[in-house]
């Protein structure tokens, strides 16, 4: 019996699909069919049933798939042992964020994970919302923050926050003030996006066409820079995460307004991999992560999910 084997199993319990098992574990399906049949042989009992309808856990596979996590867990807890008596092998973490929150949190939260232990590295990329739920689906990454991802089985989800999204305008355009906006307004508004995939954008046009209400995008740049220079200098205006603009609102150099009735709101999800072992690194990383993350409702974009 083989760790790999064990883990191959687990992972098709979980996900429910030999299919998706094969896609988190980065191996060919039939390599993992093989890997099942071999245990189930060397078991002498059938631990799946197959069927059209996919594949389903027989009692014995019940039974066996609390064992497996267990003879799991002792073998992380073996080789995390065994580490101790290697000098200087450290154990990676990878943690993903978004642009907007990158610009938030990703110094201050790389320094309080690197202070967990000197025998962690960390890694913090930044990457948007629906590839960073793809990354921690796949194991990439060990944790990720990201907005609005739908369920997926490889994925363990945690609610932590609603960011508000905001109007953001220059002090010279005829938008120049502090005052909330609604819909109507915006209508009136000419608009710069980063891409027309993006969660926020989606956000926008769907609660204009709820109104019946034009959305008049006239320009698409890639470029974060390059889009705060054409709301600067009043050609366009945008509704982005209140994070990408922080400096230059507190600068006085752009001006964000909260839009209202109804407000653009997204939840903030931390993401980790539904199949992987908790190690104390990662039981202590993530505890450093919600403390950041808590900070954030300091921030007049977030707010709890009461």
């Amino acid at each position: 019996m083989r760790i790999r084997q064990l883990e191959s199993f687990v992972s098709v319990c979980e996900l429910g699909s030999i299919t998706q098992a094969a896609a988190a574990l980065n191996i060919v399906q039939p390599a993992l069919g093989a890997q099942i049949n071999a245990l189930e042989e060397e078991l002498g009992v059938q631990l799946f049933e197959r069927g059209r309808r996919g594949t389903k856990v027989t009692p014995a596979g019940i039974y066996f798939l609390g064992e497996a996590r267990k003879m799991l867990e002792h073998v992380s807890d073996v080789k995390k042992t065994i580490k101790t008596f290697v000098p200087n092998e450290k154990e990676h973490l990878s943690v993903g964020l978004t642009a907007s929150l990158s610009a938030m949190l990703a110094g201050a939260l790389a320094q309080d994970l690197s202070h967990l232990s000197r025998s962690v590295s960390v890694q913090v990329v930044e990457d948007m919302s629906h590839v960073l739920g793809e990354r921690v689906a796949r194991g990439d990454l060990d944790f990720a923050l990201a907005f609005n991802v739908p369920d997926h089985k490889a994925i363990r989800k945690q609610p932590m926050l609603q960011e508000s999204v905001f109007f953001i305008t220059s002090p010279n355009s005829p938008f120049g003030h502090d005052k909330p906006i609604d819909m109507a307004e915006l209508a009136k508004a000419t608009f710069v996006i980063p891409t027309e995939k993006g969660q926020i954008i989606h956000l926008l046009k769907e609660a204009m066409h709820q109104f019946g209400l034009p959305l008049n995008v006239a320009f698409q740049i890639e470029s974060m820079d390059a889009i705060k220079g054409l709301i600067t200098d009043g050609t366009a205006c945008a509704v982005l995460p209140f994070g990408t603009v922080a400096r230059e609102v507190k600068a006085g150099a752009l001006i964000a307004r909260r839009i209202v009735n109804p407000p653009l709101r997204r939840t903030l999800f931390l993401l980790q991999p539904s199949n992987r072992l908790q190690t104390d690194a990662t039981r202590h990383a993530q505890a450093t992560i919600e403390r950041s993350v808590s900070r954030l409702a300091e921030s007049p974009a977030f707010e709890g999910l009461g």
